[in-house]
């Protein structure tokens, strides 16, 4: 069985970025039993040889705690390990990632049901999909177990997605479900620092391509070594990407969340 860990990331608007638009994002990353239990193994030799229980990407970004003082070659090192270790032993990783004005516009109360109560539960269902499309393209069968850091409230949208698979056959098929999801804690179940890490990073890639006064180009090499590659695919859906499935649905030509819109 192939597991599939999950983590998000949304942004705020500050002071020095009061144009930005609020996004929001979901991530992950599948691979197997056999690799996640090497890749536990060596994230967690990783960290403690640099004096780090667990890794937490926002605080890394912002230098906060343990990172505080941390220079930039150590900053630099510790990352391009952890990333070699998402790259040596993931099979495939996706995200989606919603403009949240649009969304909460375009999908009503009585779309909601299908879409996505929350922002968080559109994007888990459309990196869903991703998934089954990745599996059914390279040959592997069978469900995925699926695995969700743990968050305020995510519960009622999770077993909402969950339940409706389970008790649809087509929806059970296409997004590979035969059980409850799980939730994991970051410090127990390692490879969600590895999805916190990816959601930070297309976060800040979406909010950059979809903002007013910023560099639709701009590309984090961090993110550039971690998915420029057939492995990863991000999705971004904005106003035409929601309408158009809006109006795919109210046709009765969708099932399942996808879109062409790419956001690298």
């Amino acid at each position: 069985m192939l597991t599939a860990y999950f983590d998000e990331s949304y942004n705020h608007r500050t002071e020095k970025n009061p144009y930005d638009t609020l996004i929001y994002t979901a991530a992950c990353w599948l691979s197997s039993e056999e690799h996640w239990k090497k890749f536990q193994k060596k994230w967690k030799a990783a960290l403690n040889s640099v004096g780090v229980e667990f890794f937490h990407m926002k605080d890394y970004e912002s230098r906060k705690g343990e990172y505080e003082h941390w220079s930039n070659l150590k900053r630099v090192g510790v990352l391009k390990r952890l990333h070699r270790l998402m790259k040596e032993h993931t099979l495939y990783g996706c995200s989606a990632s919603v403009s949240r004005a649009d969304y909460d516009r375009i999908i009503t109360s009585e779309l909601r049901p299908y879409f996505g109560k929350s922002y968080y539960g559109f994007n888990v269902k459309a990196c869903m999909g991703q998934l089954n499309e990745w599996c059914n393209e390279n040959g592997h069968d069978g469900p995925i177990r699926y695995v969700f850091a743990q968050l305020t409230k995510q519960g009622s949208d999770l077993n909402g997605i969950f339940e409706q698979a389970l008790n649809d056959p087509f929806l059970r098929k296409a997004l590979r479900i035969n059980s409850m999801w799980e939730k994991g804690d970051m410090k127990v179940d390692v490879p969600l620092q590895s999805a916190d890490i990816i959601a930070y990073e297309v976060n800040k890639r979406a909010v950059n391509a979809a903002s007013v006064n910023l560099d639709e180009q701009f590309i984090r090499r961090s993110l550039q070594n971690l998915s420029l590659d057939k492995r990863f695919s991000a999705l971004y859906f904005g106003r035409e990407e929601i309408e158009r499935m809006v109006f795919d649905f109210k046709r009765g030509q969708l099932r399942t969340l996808q879109t062409d819109g790419h956001i690298f």
